[in-house]
């Protein structure tokens, strides 16, 4: 693949990324606005049995077609035919559960709101087979312009049914119609006749790949929803709402950049057939993305305060600020090990990430837990960045090094060499008589002048890197 193709496609991976975002942030904003703390709270349970149901769907059926590639017909066929069976299964053991769910949160609504997430799961399940033809083809501007639709749709849907007093029913309406729409612009865009025929030794090969993304997302799942869960379950679904809209606010860019790495990067790495080149790729990825991500978590720590939660959202979520810092610090660490996840199942081991995720599970519920009991929900989110943050990030790296035989210093010095850069600049700025309202720009100055003092060779790489996406941009433009 050349540099033209993949700058063309990362320039429309990113721009479905960052605009949805962006709408998903304005909704937020609508929401914040005419529901309350307590109805953010329900949702978040909710979506935390979306997110559980969900994993047999994300990384799976569509990632395997990605990594396979679209010459064998069996391949397409018989991933079809299991996203369906999972689709079909899944929905059915949510609609089952739901009673329980609902009894066990003492949320008698769970029943219908996770009835409707049933109906999206099975969507979702048929739409990842879409979506994975769709990234194969390098179909991004496609891809981008769907996601486009279907957000904008959905936040017409969400706020309308808000101000209607739906509540919490807002969500779920507005998330079933996103994705009756995706689903029916991908399978537009891929122009694909299937057949419901399984082919059993595709089959086995299907089942051993997604086994292993499951894992990896059960245990993914684990680690970024048992927050939720002991909040919600021992400090109440008000809390759950602060923890849950500074969870989303710190998390936005790292959302972003995560959907761009997961879409593009597999596409990418899987397309490297020398194993050199694919390492060297990464250690790329991570430099050029550690600095940058440092920088940018650390302007958002000066700007988002209090002041400024007040201003946009309203007093009611200043709560939430106190945690805010400490989960940007966890945005930074999952931004990063992104690439790493992109990587694995680009060379078809997603098993590595599923035994880091099911071993790290166990560490991050405990300590959740022991969060909650002595520090409510900011205990939490220091247990995230402890546990989640530096532990899950030494231990994944180290894991992958160890069965590539890569050098986990390449890696990981740039990671933590941003991380303690950032602070250290952030501590100079809290120290210095500086005005509130110019301190992210000292802070911007500051921390490039550090970069140039210790590590010049990366600044002037940097600035020429710079230069030369903008020429190609250029060019891209022009042609």
């Amino acid at each position: 693949m050349n540099r033209i193709s993949i700058i063309k496609n990362g320039f429309w991976t990113t721009y479905g990324a960052i605009v949805n975002r962006l709408l998903a942030l304005l909704s937020n904003l609508l929401l914040a606005r005419l529901l309350l703390p307590s109805d953010f709270g329900v949702i978040s349970v909710t979506y935390i049995f979306w997110s559980f149901i969900n994993l047999f769907v994300q990384g799976t059926t569509g990632d395997f077609l990605v990594y396979k590639g679209l010459e064998d017909r069996r391949y397409i066929d018989t991933t079809y035919s299991l996203s369906i069976c999972i689709g079909i299964v899944g929905a059915a053991a949510m609609i089952a559960l739901s009673p329980l769910a609902a009894n066990f949160f003492d949320i008698p609504d769970l029943i219908g709101l996770l009835t409707f997430f049933a109906f999206n799961f099975f969507l979702s399940s048929v739409q990842a087979v879409y979506a994975g033809i769709m990234r194969r083809r390098m179909q991004y501007q496609e891809l981008a312009n769907a996601a486009l639709i279907s957000s904008m749709i959905r936040i017409f849907a969400t706020a309308g049914c808000a101000l209607a007093g739906l509540s919490y029913w807002s969500f779920a309406i507005g998330d079933t119609i996103f994705w009756l729409t995706i689903f029916w612009i991908t399978a537009y865009y891929t122009k694909f006749n299937f057949y419901l025929k399984i082919d059993p030794q595709i089959r086995s090969e299907a089942l051993s790949y997604c086994i292993g993304s499951v894992g990896s997302s059960l245990g993914f799942y684990i680690n970024s929803n048992s927050d939720n869960f002991v909040i919600g379950r021992l400090l109440g679904t008000t809390n759950l709402g602060y923890y849950n809209f500074a969870y989303q606010v710190t998390t936005a860019f790292s959302l972003i950049m995560s959907q761009i790495m997961n879409q593009l990067g597999i596409s990418v790495f899987a397309q490297m057939k020398d194993e050199r080149q694919q390492e060297d790729a990464l250690v790329k990825v991570v430099e050029q993305m550690s600095y940058f991500a440092a920088l940018l978590f650390a302007v958002i720590y000066l700007i988002v305060d209090e002041t400024f939660i007040s201003y946009v959202f309203g007093e009611k979520f200043i709560p939430s600020v106190r945690v805010i810092p400490w989960l940007l610090i966890f945005a930074y660490f999952r931004l990063i090990n992104t690439s790493l996840s992109s990587m694995l199942a680009a060379k078809g081991r997603p098993d590595i990430n599923a035994k880091v995720n099911l071993q790290i599970a166990p560490l991050a519920v405990i300590s959740f837990l022991i969060g909650a009991w002595q520090g409510g929900i900011l205990g939490v989110a220091i247990a995230v960045v402890l546990i989640l943050g530096f532990v899950w990030t030494i231990f994944w790296w180290w894991s992958a090094c160890k069965v590539f035989g890569w050098s986990i210093f390449k890696y990981l010095t740039p990671c933590l060499q941003a991380l303690f850069m950032a602070i250290f600049t952030l501590v100079t700025i809290i120290i210095l008589p500086i005005s509130k309202l110019i301190s992210p720009i000292v802070y911007i100055v500051l921390y490039l002048l550090l970069i140039r003092m210790l590590i010049p060779n990366k600044f002037f790489a940097y600035l020429s890197l710079i230069k030369k996406l903008a020429h190609k941009v250029k060019l891209f433009i022009h042609r």
